[in-house]
């Protein structure tokens, strides 16, 4: 409830602030000359810009916000300085009190003595490393899964099938090949056990995954086909 509030009042404050601009700009430009005018929301605009575009690069926001919102705090200064220009000639010195109404019931001010919940700052996302991966170019014998494969087995060497049990992890994932790659995966595994016993037990000695890579466990250099 106390949220709603808070989200109500500043919406009301912004609404009632561009109100009094409004009117303020039209009272600028009824009471003061085109040039004086203009050379006021240029001279407001150029201010609150690179103040925004130096405040922003001193706190290492990214560059593109940083330029992106520059441009709009600028307009709304522009704005700002022709309204303070258009009541002080309507009603002199008494815009002083104008503007310490506005700051003194602005949502942070009302939030900071405790009349309305603050509203949280959001978090900047935190920058995530790029990794990049090198693809692996080998040229491994295409294996229908539908077929037995234990003709194929033996005409491949080591590498060629611990690729071979690792690319065939992904077949896993379609329900209508999955009952076919269960039994070339066992195939896999029974023809690395044949050829290397002592590296297949040392293998599973680790406690290897579904995915995991046993290359490192036979490349002793006995990498041929058929053993």
């Amino acid at each position: 409830m106390q949220r709603y509030v808070g989200v109500r009042y500043t919406r009301i404050w912004r609404t009632a602030v561009g109100a009094l601009a409004g009117i303020g700009v039209l009272s600028a430009l009824m009471l003061v000359a085109p040039g004086p005018a203009l050379a006021t929301f240029l001279l407001a605009a150029f201010m609150v810009g690179a103040i925004s575009v130096s405040f922003g690069l001193s706190c290492e926001r990214p560059p593109d916000q940083v330029f992106r919102a520059a441009p709009r705090w600028a307009l709304l200064a522009g704005v700002g300085g022709l309204a303070i220009l258009g009541y002080g000639m309507a009603a002199g010195s008494e815009v002083l009190l104008l503007l310490l109404l506005i700051a003194g019931t602005s949502p942070p001010v009302v939030a900071w003595f405790g009349w309305i919940p603050q509203t949280p700052t959001p978090k900047a996302p935190k920058k995530l490393k790029r990794v990049v991966v090198e693809p692996v170019d080998l040229a491994v014998p295409e294996l229908e899964l539908e077929l037995e494969p234990a003709d194929q087995l033996s005409e491949m060497s080591a590498t060629e099938l611990c690729l071979a049990w690792r690319r065939s992890f992904t077949e896993l994932q379609r329900p209508d090949h999955w009952s076919a790659t269960i039994d070339v995966r066992r195939a896999y595994l029974d023809e690395l056990e044949r050829r290397y016993p002592e590296e297949f037990a040392a293998w599973m000695a680790s406690g290897p995954r579904a995915a995991s890579d046993p290359g490192r466990f036979f490349n002793h250099g006995a990498d041929h086909a058929g053993g």
